[in-house]
């Protein structure tokens, strides 16, 4: 197999190289998936996020997804263009915009979440012990509250 050339290369014996090897890999995967519906990764977390909580401004999903104002705005537009998202005044603050799914951003939650299931099955995820993918939570969170010291 090709990868077990890279590995006589180089032992990856570094956590942030594994999570680097996982992270590359799963983005890779999800948007081959996804391009099948002409979504990318960013924008299926955008409709996801959107899925979870609605009225969020575009700069909340920048903060809830850790993710550049750049992008995030190009996948609202694209998403908008598709007719996955509507943005719409704020009933709070008629200077800000909040979006929301359309009934075709909706439509398409389910199949979002078949692409990542499948992923994760395939990993074998699934099977992993629920205190292992607690550390990883909660060092998910470390490395969040690591990068927000001022």
């Amino acid at each position: 197999m090709k990868f077990e050339k890279i590995i006589e290369f180089h032992s990856y014996d570094k956590f942030g190289e594994i999570l680097y090897i996982l992270h590359k890999n799963n983005r890779k995967y999800l948007n081959d998936a996804l391009s099948k519906h002409d979504l990318n990764l960013l924008q299926a977390m955008c409709i996801l996020t959107l899925d979870e909580k609605s009225d969020l401004s575009q700069q909340d999903l920048t903060d809830i997804l850790f993710l550049t104002k750049s992008g995030i705005t190009k996948a609202v537009k694209k998403l908008e263009a598709m007719g996955y998202v509507e943005r719409t005044k704020s009933k709070t603050d008629a200077r800000q915009h909040v979006l929301n799914l359309t009934d075709k951003g909706k439509k398409i939650i389910p199949t979002l979440r078949d692409i990542n299931d499948e992923w994760e099955s395939k990993m074998g995820l699934p099977e992993l012990d629920d205190s292992f993918i607690r550390i990883l939570h909660n060092l998910a969170y470390k490395s969040i509250d690591l990068n927000s010291k001022e």
